[in-house]
């Protein structure tokens, strides 16, 4: 059975860190001095628990692992921004959110998705890990229709169906182990650098928030959301062309230099001229009959007409 790589890596940062002592141990064991022969195995047990412990941190996240991790980023976010205090809002919020994530993939995290209203001006949305779907009474201000509304919530269903928070986390845990092997070579004891390693959840919760509320996701990743946001909007039957609208009215209320979507998202202009150009390659989505806008209508007024 050949060595995984991860591990290859591990034994040759524990290599390039020992520096000369460590060699001279290995030198000695293999002339069959005896005390270098239990410090090499020691050594060699060591390495080999750090080398797990990398290969544990870099492993996938269980369903249960990312539930725990998005339901506190999303109460991080909460110490941020106020809930708003609209039951009837959050339960219609809830209800048009669940259906939209039918045609998510996959449609249902572990413990399934849930929807908040920011009790905040901002113009701004989260989508954590694991469903928890934060959005302003801003954001929700540049909606004028149900269809509307399930664009921005497709948008965030599509950053949490794309694990892009969880792609924010891990490279977190990637560099946190690497930084404990250093911290381990360097003291020349495992202790501390294994409790950092066993501790993995620790610090990276503040890495997702900050790359969520503070530098934003790649233009890649925006673009990726947007483009599931359109194909879950097709699917379910609402207008993939409300996102479109939402940006054009997100264009003339984002200031330059907010800490909304501004700070965060690509420009509406460049969001709204690749939207155009997949929606036109989008099989049409079948109109709504007029039942179905007044239905939607009436819903929507009765919710957010005073948001």
């Amino acid at each position: 059975m050949k060595t995984p790589l991860r591990a290859l890596s591990v034994i040759a940062l524990i290599l390039i860190f020992a520096g000369c002592g460590t060699v001279d141990t290995f030198k000695g064991a293999l002339a069959g001095n005896p005390s270098d022969i239990a410090n090499a195995a020691e050594t060699v047990k060591q390495g080999g628990e750090v080398a797990g412990k990398v290969v544990q941190a870099n492993k996938d996240f269980s369903p249960e692992e990312e539930y725990y991790i998005g339901r506190t980023v999303a109460a991080t976010i909460l110490t941020m921004y106020k809930p708003w205090d609209g039951p009837k809002a959050n339960e219609y919020l809830n209800t048009l959110g669940l259906s939209l994530a039918l045609a998510a993939v996959p449609p249902n995290p572990y413990n399934g998705y849930h929807f908040l209203i920011m009790d905040t001006d901002d113009i701004n949305a989260f989508g954590a890990p694991s469903g928890f779907v934060l959005v302003s009474r801003g954001l929700l201000r540049c909606a004028t229709s149900e269809d509307e509304v399930a664009s921005i919530l497709a948008h965030e269903i599509g950053h949490v169906s794309l694990k892009h928070g969880m792609s924010a986390i891990s490279s977190a845990r990637r560099t946190d182990a690497l930084l404990a092997i250093a911290k381990f070579i360097a003291s020349n004891s495992g202790v501390g650098a294994l409790s950092d390693l066993t501790a993995s959840f620790g610090g990276v919760i503040g890495d997702i928030v900050k790359t969520m509320v503070s530098s934003g996701y790649s233009r890649d990743q925006e673009k990726q959301a947007d483009l599931e946001a359109i194909r879950i909007l097709h699917d379910v039957g609402y207008d993939p062309k409300a996102l479109v609208r939402v940006l054009t009215v997100m264009k003339t209320k984002l200031k330059p230099d907010g800490k909304d979507f501004a700070k965060t998202h690509p420009a509406p202009d460049t969001r709204i001229a690749y939207l155009n150009d997949a929606i036109k390659a989008q099989a049409a989505t079948p109109a709504a009959t007029p039942a179905q806008v007044k239905s939607r209508q009436t819903r929507y007024l009765a919710a957010l007409q005073k948001i």
